[in-house]
């Protein structure tokens, strides 16, 4: 079934219905974006509280931020939006340099393991491995997130979900921490039960070729974004009742959907664009659409032939830019050795490099979109708080705040 696998819900005493849930989905460093959203709303509504978090890719990593922190969620905002305003290429991964020409690591990935003992992938996400650890407290391998567990029992956290692929079996998995999990599986996808680590994390960011997969237990994971058809589901079926979906893709309009972004032949980094669009970007908005579909004909169903299925309320934050298009501005401030290999397929000929925009872990690129985020949050507030519900208390003193750097670096 579609997103709106609308699960039947009773109303059993002790029961919340109502539980809010956040979808943070992935883009590499467009995930910039959504903790300028996360800032934005924590600074209208500092009493807002997520019982349900789900990520996916990069997603993951801001995902398990707010589910492992302790504090309100404007401290937690505030300590994330300080890291992300630090975090530059060499803290997120390092170039594999004999690894650099794509036909030779497509072909390196089926060559039997003999032949094959160069690193995989053309980054090393190793600093990215080592940042998350510090992060989190989890210097050995495999070794739960406690944050986590902690707001578990608390009740401050319901329920997180992280999403992967199964490279050996084909399927997406859904990593569940949390109580009252509701357990659906089909054909190609499982859940499985288990406490969180920095493994999981680094799974779901895993892009494939790009950076390398991650081992856990017995199997080999990747970015959970390659095969989710379905980014709501899962929060439906953790509970929620409310969702917000904090998306990095930038819905165009017609007139820019039928304009070509390059002359002529197309090089590989926009045919490469379009893979990451239709595998990362694009599939939440053809989620959301199935979702107001159903929400539609459940309402137009009398009360006593719905079987239990309520409608799931459901707000979509997206760039009111193309994020894709701000990266090719600030391509200059990468690395050499990554201007390399995005000249090489071609980035600088074509105007929105969606790609480029996935590795561009650099603090011109990352602030910008923190205040785009902050900015579309102010514009949609009026709709916002009639999602969030009017018992939720609203900061109206909130002015736009400059950006803060904490004293602390990320190392």
């Amino acid at each position: 079934m579609s997103i709106a696998e609308l699960i039947p819900v009773t109303d059993e005493p002790g029961e919340a219905p109502d539980d809010l849930a956040i979808l943070l989905t992935g883009g590499g460093a467009r995930a910039a974006y959504q903790v300028g959203l996360l800032r934005g709303i924590a600074h209208h509504f500092p009493h807002l509280r997520f019982q349900i978090v789900t990520g996916v890719s990069a997603g993951a990593i801001n995902a398990v931020f707010l589910a492992a922190k302790q504090g309100t969620l404007t401290e937690k905002v505030e300590e994330l939006t300080d890291l992300w305003c630090q975090l530059e290429c060499h803290h997120v991964f390092s170039p594999n340099y004999a690894r650099f020409i794509p036909f030779r690591t497509a072909l390196r990935s089926v060559m039997p393991h003999r032949f094959n003992r160069r690193p995989h992938g053309l980054f090393n996400a190793g600093p990215l491995d080592t940042l998350l650890r510090g992060l989190f407290d989890c210097h050995i391998r495999c070794a739960p997130i406690h944050g986590i567990r902690t707001n578990l029992q608390t009740g401050r956290l319901k329920a997180v979900a992280l999403i992967g692929l199964d490279y050996s079996t084909g399927q997406s998995v859904r990593w569940v921490q949390g109580r009252d999990i509701d357990v659906f599986e089909g054909t190609n996808r499982r859940n499985d039960r288990a406490e969180l680590t920095v493994e999981h994390i680094m799974a779901s960011a895993a892009l494939p070729f790009v950076f390398p997969a991650v081992r856990i237990d017995d199997g080999w994971y990747g970015d959970g974004g390659i095969r989710l058809s379905a980014p709501l589901s899962p929060a439906v079926h953790l509970g929620a009742r409310r969702i917000l979906a904090m998306s990095t893709g930038y819905q165009r309009t017609a007139a820019e959907a039928s304009t070509p972004s390059v002359e002529g032949y197309p090089p590989a980094a926009q045919v490469i664009s379009q893979l990451v669009n239709s595998i990362f970007l694009d599939v939440i908005d053809e989620d959301v659409v199935r979702m107001e579909r159903m929400n539609e004909m459940i309402g137009q169903l009398s009360p006593e032939l719905r079987n239990g299925f309520k409608k799931i309320g459901l707000f979509v934050l997206r760039p009111s830019q193309d994020l894709g298009k701000i990266a090719g501005e600030f391509q200059r401030y990468l690395p050499r050795s990554v201007r390399l290999f995005t000249r090489t397929l071609g980035a600088d000929e074509t105007e929105s490099p969606d790609f480029v925009s996935m590795l561009m872990f650099e603090p011109n690129y990352t602030r910008t979109l923190i205040e785009l985020g902050e900015h579309d949050v102010a514009a949609k507030l009026d709709a916002l708080r009639t999602f969030f519900g009017e018992n939720v208390e609203m900061d109206r003193r909130y002015s736009s705040v400059p950006l803060r750097m904490s004293s602390a670096t990320v190392k």
